[in-house]
C-alpha cells in the first residue's frame, strides 16, 4: 500500500521557483524527480475557488465556491461567510480516502474551519484568526498555547512596521510546519496533507519592493528587495524538513493553487467601451455632475492613501464599514436601471487581468435576444487592439464554453482574460486605456497558468499527463492511495 504526503503552498509560482532554483535545493530535487506537468489553475484563480477544486475534483461551476460580485450586491456577509468549511465538508479527497479505510492527517487546510470528524486527525486555524480547532480534541503538537499559529491580525500601515510583520509571518510558517511535522511523526496515517498561506500575503504586499518592473519599485537598495526570494527559501526548508523523515516508499506531492505576478497597472476601461456602444448608460440630468465629481473624490482619496502608505488602516475601515466600501466600489456615474451590460466586480479596489460582464436580460428589447446580444458584445470587445496591433483580450467567451455545472449562474454571462499586464477598469467618461490608481493596495496578483505541481511516486516510471488542471489533483491523490476515481463525480482524471 502506498502512502502519500501532500504539501500545499498557497500562491507558489513555477516561474519564480525557476528563477530562485539555485537557492531551493529541496524543491530542485523534487522538480527533477517529477514528470514535467504543466498545471493550470481555475477561473478565477482565487484561493477559495482553487482549493475547493483541488479538494473535491469538481470544477467551480460544480462545487459553487465562486465569488464574482455584482457591484450592486455587495454586502458585509460576502466579507465573512465564504470561508466556512460547510462549502467542502464531506466532499474532499481526505473524506473519500477515509471512507475507503485510509487514515488521514490534515493540517491547516484552507476552507477547513470548523473542523469535522475524519478518519484520523484534522487541525484547522480560524479564518478570522481567533483560534485553532482539532479533531479529535487532543492532537500531538497542539496544546493550549496556539498564539504562534495565528497570522498577524492586520496589514502594516508603514514601512516601519514591515520588518516586524515579516518576522511574524515567518515565525507562523515555521511554527505551523513544526506542528505538522510533530503530528506527522507521531500519528499513524496513509494520507498526510499540510497547507500554508503566508507566501500569498508576502507576494501580494511586497511585490513592488521585489520586482524592478513594478512602477512603484523603490530601487535596488531598498531593504525588502529579497523578501519574496527569502520566503521561497523558507518554504524550501519546510518542504525539506517535512519529507526528510518519511519512509522512502512514500509518495510526495508539492503543489500550489495558482501562481503570482505583478498586479496590472495599465487598465482597459471595459465599461467605457460598453457605454460608447450603447450597452451601458451613464447618469444624466441635474445630478450627473455631482455623481461624476464623486467619482473624482474617490480616486483622489485612494491616491492620498497610496502616498501615505496607510493601506492597512484603509482596508480595515473598508472591511468594518461595508457602506463605505460600497461607496468606493459601486460606480455612482452608471445608471444601472437602464444599463444592459456592465463589467462585474471582483474586489472593487484591485485591478485583475480577468473578469466578466453581466447582462441584464430583463432590459433586453424584443428586437434582440440574449444570445444575440452576448455574441455582439464578445465580437465587439474582441475587435479592440493595443497600439502594437495585438488583441486586448487573450480570450473572451460565453461562460458555458468554460465550465458546466449546476452553479454556472454564479459566473457572469461573459468571461474574459486580458493580455498580461493589463487589468479590467470600471471607469466611464474616461480614456479606454488608463492607469490604475489602486496598484499599491496589493501590488501582487494571482496568475492562473503558473502553479507548481511536483509529483514523486516511488516504484513508478516518470510518466504522467503533461497538461493538467486542478480538477485532476483529487483523482490523482486517490489513485495513488489505491482508492480509485475521485469518488465525487467530478470531471478530473488521474495524472498517473
Amino acid at each position: 500500500m502506498t502512502r502519500l504526503a501532500v504539501i500545499g503552498i498557497d500562491s507558489m509560482d513555477s516561474l519564480l521557483v525557476d528563477a530562485f532554483i539555485d537557492d531551493l535545493p529541496n524543491l530542485r530535487r523534487l522538480k527533477e524527480a517529477s514528470p514535467p506537468i504543466a498545471m493550470h489553475s481555475v477561473f478565477p484563480p482565487d484561493s477559495d475557488t482553487a482549493w475547493a477544486t483541488i479538494y473535491t475534483g469538481l470544477n467551480p461551476a460544480e462545487h459553487g465556491v465562486v465569488h464574482f460580485v455584482d457591484p450592486l450586491e455587495k454586502t458585509s456577509i460576502y466579507q465573512t461567510d465564504y470561508l466556512d468549511s460547510s462549502l467542502v465538508r464531506g466532499r474532499t479527497f481526505w473524506d473519500a480516502a477515509g471512507e475507503a479505510g485510509k487514515r488521514v492527517c490534515v493540517v491547516n487546510p484552507h476552507i477547513g474551519y470548523p473542523v469535522w470528524p475524519v478518519y484520523g486527525t484534522m487541525v484547522s486555524r480560524s479564518p478570522k484568526n481567533t483560534g485553532v480547532q482539532t479533531y479529535p480534541e487532543t492532537v500531538p503538537g497542539i496544546n493550549g498555547d496556539v498564539a504562534g499559529l495565528l497570522m498577524p491580525d492586520r496589514i502594516p500601515d508603514s514601512k516601519g512596521e514591515y520588518q516586524e510583520f515579516l518576522e511574524r509571518l515567518e515565525s507562523v510558517v515555521r511554527r505551523e510546519a513544526a506542528v505538522a511535522e510533530e503530528i506527522m511523526r507521531s500519528t499513524r496515517w496513509d494520507l498526510f496533507f499540510f497547507y500554508s498561506s503566508a507566501l500569498d500575503f508576502v507576494q501580494h504586499i511586497f511585490w513592488n519592493y521585489c520586482d524592478p518592473e513594478d512602477p512603484m519599485y523603490p530601487g535596488d537598495d531598498n531593504p525588502f528587495r529579497d523578501t519574496i526570494r527569502h520566503f521561497y527559501q523558507t518554504y524550501d526548508e519546510v518542504v525539506g524538513s517535512l519529507i526528510s523523515g518519511i519512509p522512502p516508499d512514500t509518495a510526495v506531492i508539492v503543489m500550489s493553487d495558482h501562481g503570482h505576478t505583478m498586479r496590472p497597472s495599465d487598465l482597459i476601461n471595459i465599461n467605457e467601451i460598453l457605454r460608447l456602444e450603447g450597452y451601458l448608460v451613464a447618469n444624466n440630468g441635474i445630478s450627473a455632475p455631482i455623481k461624476n465629481a464623486g467619482e473624482k473624490v474617490k480616486r483622489a482619496a485612494v491616491n492620498i492613501i497610496q502616498r501615505t502608505a496607510l493601506r492597512g488602516t484603509a482596508l480595515r475601515i473598508l472591511r468594518k464599514h461595508p457602506g463605505i466600501k460600497e461607496y468606493y466600489t459601486v460606480p455612482s456615474s452608471i445608471d444601472f436601471g437602464r444599463t444592459v451590460a456592465h463589467c462585474t466586480d471582483l474586489s472593487g479596489m484591485k485591478a485583475y487581468n480577468y473578469g466578466g460582464i453581466l447582462i441584464a436580460r430583463e432590459k433586453l428589447g424584443p428586437e434582440k435576444g440574449y444570445d444575440e446580444v452576448r455574441k455582439e458584445i464578445i465580437d465587439l470587445l474582441s475587435s479592440y487592439t493595443l497600439s502594437t496591433g495585438a488583441p486586448v483580450f487573450e480570450w473572451i467567451r460565453e461562460r458555458e464554453a468554460l465550465y458546466q455545472g449546476r452553479h454556472l449562474e454564479k459566473y457572469p454571462d461573459i468571461l474574459f482574460k486580458l493580455r498580461e499586464g493589463y487589468g479590467a477598469g470600471w471607469a466611464i467618461h474616461e480614456s479606454i486605456f488608463s492607469t490604475s490608481n489602486t496598484h499599491s493596495f496589493y501590488p501582487g496578483s494571482h496568475r492562473g497558468d503558473t502553479p507548481i505541481f511536483f509529483l514523486r511516486v516511488p516504484g513508478t516510471s516518470n510518466q504522467a499527463l503533461t497538461e493538467a488542471g486542478l480538477e485532476d489533483v483529487s483523482p490523482t491523490i486517490l489513485d495513488i492511495l489505491g482508492v480509485g476515481g475521485n469518488g465525487r463525480g467530478g470531471s478530473g482524471k488521474s495524472l498517473i
